[in-house]
């Protein structure tokens, strides 16, 4: 692994970028400079065996995660059917009594977020209670399916002759999707470092089609009624002005385009409940007939969502997989076990006595169980996005901080392991591996890098820069 600070850059990047659809590229700070996000010019370059090691890394990564998610859910009194039956209208978790309670995760949600999590194993979960919505009271097996197509793993690693070191698991809504994808390898067949499309990991495209092949094929068999090419709405934050949302649920949407799926792009405020009968529904516009949604790709957090008032109808449909309710991809559970800092000191519980699983991770900690002995340590508020509300702490002394709006649904501690210090002009430069899973599976990477000692946080900020393979063989 090494940092070419002195790449050519090309003639009209930006033009090229931006057809791409990078437009939201460009960033203006308080005193008014202008500074882009994509680095055009330095590039990392990796020896093959590197991207295997780290390829390696996020598939076990993954195994691991999904052990951890049925520990989160086992770890809620609800996953029991008995408790299910006798405690609707009561509250039963606690954080000390339920780890998604621990996690800040609201109890109306702890049922679906356990259902949705277990559809893809019939034998895991069933239906032989009467539940608070719905009618059934005869045994049967879930008919859904509530898959998760993408996530982002952020990984620390330095070079050959170290271990990759997980940071965190972006497994709901994260960003830079589309310079992974798409303009990163644009940037490789213009550059002319190779001619070999081997020479970037960068598969995320092929994948994603593929993903959406497989998944939507699945549902569509899971639920008979739904008809055998349903069209995918792709909801995003109208409210977010950069573009950065809009152009990365196109991109998605384009992708299950490309797959054989009708698809419609809608903004999260068009999205709202049929009094009648509480079906979900999108509002083209005012005084229009709304649609009846069933299926559709949220590019919104749900953790924002389920403390909004229309979080609990979505719930509500969720809760009788009987009935023709919406199909929410990516699911509640990718949210609640998966992409909140609760998994990390989850992950380090279950495998801090495993020799070889255990290099993988960082000793990690609810706030409230640090050990006194760990003083250098990374705080990071349980629920936050773009590095905000972080605080590195070395030997006792605050390295670097971040502010923000987060903080409030606890905080977990991770030992502190500082963001590799690549010298170079302007620098020294601090990147984060971002290594894509498509279904399940490592299909890429892309890289974010800080600058200096506010960069060995990974802020919203942070700058995009591309990757070779063996670029310095060529």
């Amino acid at each position: 692994m090494r940092r070419i600070h002195h790449g050519a850059p090309r003639p009209g990047w930006a033009d090229t970028n931006r057809a791409l659809g990078l437009v939201f590229n460009d960033t203006v700070s308080e005193d008014g400079t202008v500074q882009s996000y994509w680095r055009e010019g330095p590039f990392y370059d990796f020896d093959l065996d590197e991207i295997l090691l780290l390829e390696q890394a996020a598939a076990t990564l993954h195994r691991m995660c999904v052990a951890a998610g049925d520990h989160l859910a086992a770890g809620c009194p609800r996953s029991d059917p008995a408790v299910r039956r006798e405690a609707y209208l009561t509250s039963v978790c606690t954080p000390d009594t339920c780890l998604l309670a621990r996690a800040g995760v609201p109890e109306f949600t702890h049922e679906q977020v356990i259902r949705t999590w277990h559809d893809a194993s019939p034998q895991a979960w069933t239906h032989a209670d009467k539940d608070l919505f719905g009618t059934h009271a005869h045994a049967r097996q879930s008919p859904d399916f509530s898959p998760s197509v993408y996530g982002r793993f952020d990984l620390w690693y330095g070079g050959r002759g170290t271990t990759p070191k997980l940071l965190e698991y972006n497994a709901q809504t994260p960003t830079s999707l589309l310079e992974a994808a798409v303009v990163q390898w644009r940037w490789l067949e213009q550059t002319g470092h190779t001619h070999h499309p081997e020479r970037q990991w960068t598969s995320v495209h092929e994948r994603l089609i593929e993903a959406w092949r497989r998944n939507l094929g699945e549902l569509v068999a899971a639920r008979p009624w739904l008809p055998q090419r349903p069209t995918v709405y792709f909801a995003y934050h109208g409210a977010e002005t950069s573009g950065e949302d809009l152009m990365t649920a196109g991109y998605l949407a384009e992708t299950a385009r490309q797959a054989g799926y009708p698809v419609e792009l809608i903004e999260v405020d068009r999205i709202g409940v049929d009094m009648a009968d509480g079906r979900i529904v999108y509002e083209p516009r005012k005084g229009a007939p709304a649609r009846p949604i069933d299926v559709i790709f949220l590019l919104y957090p749900w953790e924002w969502l389920w403390q909004e008032e229309g979080g609990r109808p979505i719930f509500a449909d969720m809760a009788d997989p009987n009935k023709r309710g919406t199909v929410w991809l990516e699911p509640p559970w990718t949210a609640a076990l998966w992409s909140n800092k609760a998994l990390l000191p989850v992950l380090w519980e279950l495998y801090r006595d495993d020799p070889v699983h255990r290099e993988l991770l960082l000793p990690a900690y609810f706030g409230d169980a640090r050990p006194a002995d760990l003083t250098s340590y990374a705080r990071k508020p349980i629920w936050s996005r773009e590095g905000a509300n972080v605080e590195l702490v070395r030997e006792g002394t605050v390295l670097a901080s971040s502010g923000g709006d987060y903080g409030d649904g606890g905080m977990i501690c991770q030992q502190l392991c500082e963001l590799p210090s690549f010298a170079g002009p302007g620098g020294p430069y601090h990147p984060v591996l971002g290594v894509w899973m498509i279904d399940g599976e490592p299909a890429g990477m892309g890289i974010r890098e800080g600058v200096g000692t506010d960069g060995l946080i990974t802020r919203n900020g942070a700058c995009f820069v591309p990757h070779t393979i063996g670029s310095h063989l060529s």
